[in-house]
């Protein structure tokens, strides 16, 4: 059996697929033949599938880093229902839990063991992969070692250290949000030589972008909730106060919703995660720490009650809508005080460095027998810049919290960080915060600013499904892009051209070259293995509307090429026609 035959057999009998979504199979591939891979793919497009599947193939253990124990857990149960032998290793498992799983570890009987990279401050972790075969090591949410990235984890720079120690594995970089400055960090601080670069396109043609300035973001919310029930969607809101009074009103108002923040105990946020998920509740109230592995494909809208911090975290949060590929609606209610809000807790979050330093002092002091975070909490300094402090000691793996109690990382560790250091984490953030005003008092396309934003180079100035460039409130542009996404999946139809009629449009095809020149860039293949030239004429002479169109212009188009590539070629199409005011017909 070939290789390629024993891929897609894996792929079935493991995953249940019959076919990689667009972009998957080319990483996959890519892995298998042994060269590493930087993978920049939007959220929900698939990413653990590609180093899942070939850890299956490999023979040895595959450890995938990754930042959140919720979704190591989630991804470590998911394939335990695939019969695939996996764990986590993480500081909420007992010692008992610990020590089993490090010993099934030094056995080599886990296929895929998902660790934080923290976990490679443990002397004890390191020893247990002498002797281990690792031929693979996956980085999730990569852009956390950019300083320029979001989510910047200071614990990342020791996978380099860990690489190297396991001599020369396979590395696979992935991440959702990574413009090229963080991508080449990532290259760089990974050390990276012999890489593929992987950078799936942005645009999400089926979520609408709408910034909104209403008076009163309370009866805006709730006006939007009861026209929308019974749709899933998530409201997010940037303090834990404001998460629980919009729950509270929802829920006075009869409507099913659920809340998520980081001071709800574990077991409440589990509960209305699987609430929301199972559909239980339709509306999930939260903070951004909810979302991260979160597998529901019909979230039809996500509201933002005030302005993220970033384009990074808004792009972020928003790609959790419309990954069933249908319409959804993502709607950011702006004003001038999420500006200040926000910069009001950018500052909190960067404490000064004398102050953190003198609480790692205490905890050395206590020792092994640790001291209560609700003591170290006390004083007469605000009890945000306090839990900032203790925060930035757990960051930089000065500290450990386990059950309410601060214990040393590491005994005998020295206190290095530096003021410099963190003002400029606090630049960078300032920075990302000034480029969210921004998008939001664009008078130009929104999808072109996320596009442009994140290294994109737009075809079309106008997206016609967007704030900017109209208003969807009446139903027309909704109506619009419904029957454009499925006229693209149309099995009825001819070509809107006829045969006669048909002459090559030298700007439609200039705009079709471009589509294919991104499409072979992210799939690190040659042009004419997309769509050849003549091909493309015909396009631009035809100018076909859904997948059938397309196969009538051309017999010889494989039907492969059509599932992974078409859409992005019919969708230019479709805005090329609309901007026109040609037919946009499918019957």
């Amino acid at each position: 059996m070939s290789q390629s035959e024993l891929l897609y057999e894996y792929l079935r009998e493991y995953f249940g697929y019959d076919d990689f979504r667009p972009g998957q199979r080319q990483v996959v591939e890519t892995i298998l033949r042994g060269e590493n891979a930087v993978v920049v793919f939007p959220t929900g497009s698939g990413k653990s599938l590609c180093y899942q599947l070939p850890a299956l193939m490999f023979a040895g253990t595959t450890l995938v880093i990754s930042p959140l124990i919720s979704l190591m857990k989630d991804q470590v149960d998911q394939l335990g229902q695939r019969s695939i032998p996996s764990t986590f290793i993480s500081s909420i498992l007992s010692e008992e839990e610990l020590a089993g799983r490090m010993d099934n570890l030094r056995r080599g009987k886990y296929k895929i063991v998902y660790i934080a990279p923290e976990r490679f401050y443990s002397e004890g972790f390191i020893d247990a992969l002498k002797g281990l075969n690792v031929p693979f090591v996956a980085v999730d949410e990569a852009h956390c070692i950019s300083q320029w990235g979001h989510n910047f984890r200071p614990a990342y720079l020791k996978i380099r250290d860990l690489i190297q120690h396991l001599g020369t594995p396979i590395v696979a970089a992935f991440t959702a949000t990574a413009n090229r400055r963080v991508q080449q960090d990532i290259i760089r601080l990974l050390n990276l030589k012999n890489y593929k670069l992987f950078v799936s396109g942005f645009d999400r043609p089926n979520l609408e972008f709408r910034v909104e300035r209403p008076r009163d973001k309370e009866g805006f919310v709730i006006k939007y909730v009861k026209r929308n029930l019974g749709k899933a969607g998530i409201i997010y809101a940037a303090t834990r106060r404001t998460v629980e009074d919009l729950y509270n009103l929802l829920i006075s108002k009869g409507i099913p919703a659920g809340m998520y923040h980081a001071g709800l105990s574990s077991r409440d946020r589990v509960v209305a995660q699987e609430d929301f998920v199972q559909g239980r509740t339709s509306v999930m109230v939260a903070t951004n720490a909810f979302g991260m592995g979160i597998d529901k494909r019909d979230i039809r809208y996500i509201i933002h009650y005030n302005m993220p911090r970033s384009l990074e975290y808004y792009y972020q949060e928003v790609g959790r809508a419309g990954r069933d590929g249908k319409l959804a609606c993502c709607i950011l209610l702006y004003s001038e005080e999420d500006y200040h809000l926000n910069r009001a807790l950018i500052n909190i979050n960067y404490p000064p460095v004398g102050l953190v330093e003198n609480l790692y002092k205490r905890v050395l002091e206590a020792g092994a027998k640790g001291i209560a975070l609700e003591a170290l909490l006390k004083g007469n300094i605000s009890k945000q810049i306090l839990h900032s402090a203790v925060r930035k000691l757990i960051e930089y793996n000065y500290v450990k919290l386990k059950n309410g109690v601060v214990y040393p990382f590491l005994n005998d560790r020295e206190f290095e960080l530096t003021q410099e250091e963190i003002d400029w984490h606090k630049k960078v953030e300032l920075e990302k915060l000034d480029k969210m005003v921004e998008y939001c008092l664009s008078k130009r396309c929104l999808r072109c600013n996320i596009l442009e934003y994140f290294n994109e180079q737009p075809t079309f100035t106008k997206c016609g499904n967007c704030s900017v460039c109209g208003s969807a409130a009446d139903g027309t542009k909704r109506k619009f892009i419904d029957d454009l996404l499925k006229g693209i999946l149309n099995v009825q139809g001819d070509a809107c051209n006829a045969e006669k009629d048909a002459k090559k449009d030298e700007a439609l095809l200039d705009i079709l070259k471009q589509v294919r020149d991104r499409i072979a860039r992210k799939a690190g293949v040659p042009n004419q293995a997309i769509f050849d030239d003549n091909i493309l004429e015909r396009m631009a002479a035809l100018k076909p509307v859904t997948r059938k169109q397309l196969l009538k212009i051309d017999a010889g188009i494989e039907q492969r090429k059509i599932e992974l590539f078409a859409d992005e070629f019919l969708l230019e199409i479709h805005r090329y026609l609309r901007n026109k005011g040609h037919c946009l017909t499918g019957d």
